[in-house]
This record gives C-alpha cells, sequence and structure tokens, in this order.
C-alpha cells in the first residue's frame, strides 16, 4: 500500500496507530524523517513494541490530544486547557521531564521539534494548498514578539507563548530572534524570523520554524512582506519606549498623567520629548490607559508575560494588536548605562539592550553613580559644531553631561574632564529616543562589548520638537 493510500485512511480511521507506523515507515524509505517522526508518534505503543523507542507513549497520544483540542479551542471558551499546553510545550521544548512522565527524554523532544517543524502536520494534502505556501501567507491579522536566541536559549518561551497566543483572530505570529551576551538581549533593527505560527487553511495550527540550524531543516524564505512588517513592528515598539517613558517623567513632576502628546513636546525647558512620531498620537490613549491600570513595566520584556487584556480585539488595546499580548513589548522605563571599562553607553528597557554606542570618557574624572536627564538642548551655547557638539543632556544639578563633540577622535578614549562624548549621530539618535527624566547608571563592567548602532537609514528620528535651544544659559559642561 503505497502512502498516498495510507494518508487516506489514517484519516479516516486516526486511530488504527498500525496504520500511523506503517505510514512512517512509508516516509522514512522516502528520506522524509520528519514526517515518519510525526507518524511514528501517532503510532504510540505500536512503534514502541517495533522499534523499542524511548519515549512513552502515552505522552504522544496525550499531546496529539491536546493538539486536535487546542485546534477546536474558540477564544477565551477553553483557556485552562490552552495554559496547560503550553506548559506541555514549554517542558517539552526545553527537554525537561513532566511530572508524569519518567524517562521523557530530549530525543522525545527533538522528535517534536520536527513533528512540529513539518509543513505537513496535519497531513493534510487532499484541498491542494501547499502547506509551506500557507506558512509564507500574508493575512489579514499578523502578530510579532521577539524571543532570546542564544546562551542556550532557543525561543522556547517566545514560541510557546505565540502558539498559546494563536487562534481564529491570530492568523499568523511571527517571533524575531534577539540575540543573547551574557545576562542581556539585543534588540535590533532587521532581527531575523526565527519561527512563525499560523493558522492554515484547514483551520489548524502549523508551526514553522526558519533557522536551518536549529530545526535541522531547509526552511522555506520568509515573505517579503513579513520582513517589511516585522521591521515596521521594531520602529513602533521603539516609538513606544519613549513616549511611555516620556509619560512616567510627567507624572513623577505633575503628579498626574499627561492628557497628550503636545504636553509632552514643549519648548525648552518643558522638552521631555526631543523629537515625536507620526504614531505616537495613535497609541497615546493605549498607553495612558495602561499606566493608569499599572499594567506597564511589571518585569523584564518577554513574549512569556501574556498581561491581562490581551485577548481584547477592539478598544484599548487596539493600537498593539499588531504585538502578541496587546501590549507594547518594551515595557519597561528606558535607562541608560555608562561603563567605563568598556566606553559604551547603551540605551536599555529591562534587560533588553536597544542601543550600545561608544562613547569618549574622562576616565577617573568621570563620576560614577546615578544620575538623571535633566535638561535636553538643541545646539549647546547656540552652536553646533562647538565642543558640545548638536545635542546635550544634563546630568541632575551637575556640570556632567552626555553631549555631542567637536573632536570625533577622542571617542573610544579618557579624554574629557568628565562628560561623556557621544559622535554626531550617536548623540542625536539617543537624544530622540530617551525623554527627560531618563535614569542614568555610570559604573564598570556593566555591559556587553556588542555595538548595537544602525545603519544611518534605519537611525530612529522624526519630527524635532520646536525651540529646544536655550539661549539664556551658557553650560560649563566639564568637556
Amino acid at each position: 500500500m503505497q502512502n498516498t493510500h495510507l494518508r487516506t485512511y489514517v484519516k479516516k480511521h486516526p486511530d488504527n496507530k498500525m496504520a500511523w507506523y506503517l505510514l512512517g515507515k512509508e516516509y522514512l524509505g522516502e528520506g522524509q524523517e520528519a514526517k515518519a517522526n510525526y507518524c511514528f508518534q501517532q503510532a504510540g505503543e505500536v512503534y514502541e513494541a517495533f522499534e523499542r523507542s524511548k519515549a512513552p507513549a502515552d505522552i504522544w497520544v496525550d499531546y496529539q490530544e491536546k493538539l486536535v483540542e487546542m485546534a477546536e479551542q474558540k477564544e477565551k471558551k477553553h483557556r485552562v486547557r490552552k495554559m496547560w499546553l503550553t506548559l506541555l510545550m514549554l517542558l517539552v521544548l526545553a527537554g525537561l521531564p513532566p511530572a508524569d512522565a519518567p524517562g521523557f527524554n530530549r530525543d522525545a523532544a527533538e522528535a517534536l521539534a520536527s513533528a512540529l517543524e513539518s509543513t505537513d502536520d496535519s497531513m493534510d494534502n487532499e484541498s491542494g494548498n501547499n502547506p509551506k505556501e500557507d506558512l509564507a501567507l500574508v493575512a489579514n491579522s499578523n502578530v510579532f514578539t521577539a524571543g532570546a536566541f542564544g546562551g542556550g536559549n532557543q525561543g522556547e518561551a517566545a514560541l510557546a507563548a505565540a502558539w498559546s497566543g494563536s487562534g481564529a483572530k491570530v492568523q499568523t505570529s511571527a517571533v524575531l530572534g534577539m540575540q543573547v551576551a551574557g545576562n542581556w538581549t539585543l534588540w535590533k533593527r532587521n532581527m531575523a524570523v526565527k519561527y512563525i505560527v499560523q493558522t492554515n487553511s484547514s483551520g489548524k495550527l502549523t508551526a514553522q520554524s526558519y533557522d536551518a540550524k536549529q530545526c535541522n531543516c531547509e526552511p522555506p524564505e520568509v515573505s517579503p512582506e513579513i520582513k517589511r512588517l516585522a521591521q515596521a513592528w521594531t520602529v513602533k515598539q521603539e516609538s513606544a519606549a519613549a513616549l511611555s517613558s516620556a509619560m512616567i517623567t510627567y507624572k513623577k513632576r505633575n503628579g498626574n498623567w499627561p492628557k497628550s502628546v503636545a504636553q509632552l513636546a514643549q519648548p525648552f525647558p518643558n522638552n521631555i520629548l526631543g523629537e515625536t512620531a507620526p504614531g505616537m498620537t495613535g497609541m497615546f490613549p493605549a498607553l495612558l490607559a495602561m499606566h493608569q491600570q499599572g499594567q506597564m513595566g511589571k518585569g523584564k520584556n518577554t513574549a512569556e508575560r501574556r498581561p491581562e487584556g490581551s485577548d481584547l480585539p477592539q478598544g484599548k488595546n487596539a493600537a498593539f494588536m499588531d504585538t502578541l499580548g496587546g501590549k507594547p513589548f518594551l515595557q519597561d522605563r528606558l535607562e541608560i548605562i555608562v561603563d567605563k571599562s568598556r566606553h559604551k553607553l547603551a540605551l536599555i528597557s529591562g534587560d533588553t539592550i536597544i542601543r550600545n554606542y561608544e562613547v569618549g570618557l574622562g576616565g577617573d574624572r568621570t563620576p560614577e553613580g546615578s544620575f538623571v536627564i535633566s535638561d535636553k538642548v538643541v545646539n549647546p551655547n547656540g552652536r553646533s559644531n562647538g565642543e558640545f557638539g548638536s545635542r546635550g543632556m544634563q546630568l541632575s544639578d551637575t556640570n556632567y553631561a552626555i553631549h555631542g563633540t567637536n573632536e570625533p577622535n577622542s571617542i573610544g578614549l579618557d579624554e574629557s574632564l568628565g562628560c561623556v562624548r557621544m559622535s554626531t549621530e550617536d548623540v542625536e539618535e539617543l537624544f530622540a529616543l530617551a525623554p527627560q527624566g531618563t535614569p542614568v547608571r555610570i559604573g564598570k563592567d556593566l555591559l556587553p562589548e556588542t555595538a548595537m548602532v544602525p545603519e544611518a537609514k534605519d537611525r530612529y528620528r522624526y519630527t524635532l520638537v520646536p525651540k529646544q535651544n536655550n539661549p539664556n544659559k551658557t553650560y560649563h559642561w566639564l568637556n
């Protein structure tokens, strides 16, 4: 019996484990190991009897039943079951044995991963659709998130969150890959798509890996449209982080939340925001509601965190419907870290490094400790090409500042009298991203060596807030 007949038979008799086993042998003979593994999982104890696999049969049977249940679930009706499925997937992908599955090992986890990565996991080709084409389709609802890939972490949590968060209203969930450097995750423009979880034409969920080394497969190309949407998503998250942090500063200064973006983008000295992005007005109501409800900044940025209200398709969360969980990914307030040992300055959100620039310092003359950005000034002392460059950000009530320089060759060296020097392109981008009130921490051995500077065309730079100069003061920073 050829595999086309076996495939038809198992569809009509899915409980016939011997048929699944025979179909798996057919696929194995054709060199299609991922499909064969999937069939062997369905064969359960039959496969155990004939091949003496180390994976307990009841685990595969139970897992398959849960996958079927999840495909049939709609919205909130079976949330508890979805949560358990997410837990099971995390355990399986991480290679950790569930308490009720003694002997479950990494071989079993890899077999399951192969089955998930198979482009024909539903065994349904009679519709005439190509599953690889299905995975590349751009649907009406595209949701993005990011996960850590590196240091032993292969994005399992992000994949599980995308899987459990998918359903009838989410056609495509894409997981972007963040590199890992020590305890940090590294945010970049143009992060690679690592996984896509998608509802196919049959209404079933499919998971495709786009990392050839990880899946040990030849993955299809990510569609240009998904790549374009992914980059737009990263830009939006940066704008949301800047706006959210500016709102926190306003609340600390005034005792109440701002009512509009305009209240944050005032002339000096009330220029909390240095630049405004086109989407800020649209996302402001959603961010305001989240802050008022205390839903922001409750831990590190992670796709694993599923905030309350994440299933709401409309209303206050509509501005972030393209983000898994319905809230901005970079939820923690922006901060600046200056590493004197490495001559680096990083803009961070939680444990995520958004930018990591090379800077010039003053050695022991550069103070260590905690500060905040108090003043933000365009063209300090009325000049864009003076000793402080085109942008300056004073550190608390001190004579130290983060500013530009007319000595670009001093970047990476200890030649200042204590200030932090940056190149023109870098300081202008930091000025746009980091609002007044941003915490600044200066110390040693705080950051990785990795630079996180985008190409010129990908810089964060939008509309400069008018009248950010200060003609009434001459700055005497310790440059």
